[in-house]
């Protein structure tokens, strides 16, 4: 973005360059259309602070990132910098924003979400703990006459059995992990990368900086495909083990794993006339 005047209001005269190329104006004329600020150039910063893009051979800087945000809650943004620290694996920097919400008093409590570890129930030794737990609590639990007329305190009563027998013999899982390849080895090479990387910002890129992190970042990648290699094949391994063992479920909760992959959750929808929904009312009504 630039600092003319003919961006204004969408565009504050805060920006990186003189002039905008066709792009620019392309993103100035959607903001017109759809009320909303450029946020990426409200604050005003050193130049070092707007650069959203740097090429491969140092010397050719661009702001060409940018943070949309509505008109009417423009004055929610503080703050917008790029973060020149933050090794993101790209040649393109970190953007953020610093966002003053005003958030409403009136608070919702949900209930936290409970994992049961089902999978265990396939052993012998579980099975036969839930029974004695199922047992037990169904011994200890008290029910009077009156109660037991009652189909509804009835069925809370068995609820509650049920629920302490899984919590005590069954136990919790949490929330699946993203990457199971993903250990402390991983953990470390990144870590060292992200070091070299400081390192090479604070030498301002110097050709034997610059080495040092194209190396680390070449080894960290080699064990990442590595680890990534041995998690496919632990995983085709149990569901060709699920196959003999004639274990269909099992074989098909793996198949699902290699068919669905990644989806990330998209909250908009389009239409009847082809055109992009966004506000979440909208979407459900659509």
């Amino acid at each position: 973005m630039s600092k003319e005047e003919s961006n204004d209001p969408y565009a504050v005269r805060n920006g990186l360059h003189e002039e905008c190329n066709g792009n620019g104006y392309k993103l100035v004329q959607f903001a017109a259309t759809t009320d909303v600020i450029i946020g990426g150039i409200i604050s005003t910063h050193k130049n070092i602070h707007k650069v959203t893009w740097r090429s491969p051979d140092r010397g050719t800087m661009n702001q060409i990132d940018h943070i949309l945000i509505q008109k009417k809650h423009s004055s929610n943004m503080k703050d917008f910098r790029c973060k020149r620290g933050v090794n993101v694996d790209s040649d393109h920097y970190l953007v953020m924003a610093e966002i003053q919400a005003r958030i409403s008093m009136n608070k919702t409590h949900k209930g936290q979400r409970v994992w049961k570890y089902v999978q265990s129930l396939e052993y012998e030794e579980v099975q036969q703990a839930f029974r004695s737990k199922n047992m037990e609590f169904n011994e200890s639990t008290y029910a009077d006459e009156e109660s037991q007329k009652r189909i509804e305190k009835q069925w809370s009563i068995c609820e509650k059995i049920m629920k302490e027998a899984a919590e005590s013999a069954v136990g919790m899982q949490g929330p699946p992990q993203r990457n199971d390849w993903f250990d402390d080895e991983c953990a470390a090479a990144t870590s060292l990368k992200s070091k070299v990387y400081k390192n090479m910002l604070a030498k301002k890129n110097t050709r034997w900086a610059t080495e040092e992190y194209q190396r680390r970042r070449y080894e960290e990648k080699k064990i990442h495909r590595r680890k990534k290699r041995e998690a496919w094949k632990e995983l085709i391994e149990e569901m060709e083990e699920a196959s003999r063992q004639k274990e269909t479920r099992k074989f098909y909760r793996k198949v699902n794993i290699i068919r669905k992959g990644y989806k990330p959750r998209i909250w908009m929808c389009k239409d009847k006339k082809g055109n992009l929904v966004t506000e979440k009312k909208t979407v459900l009504q659509r």
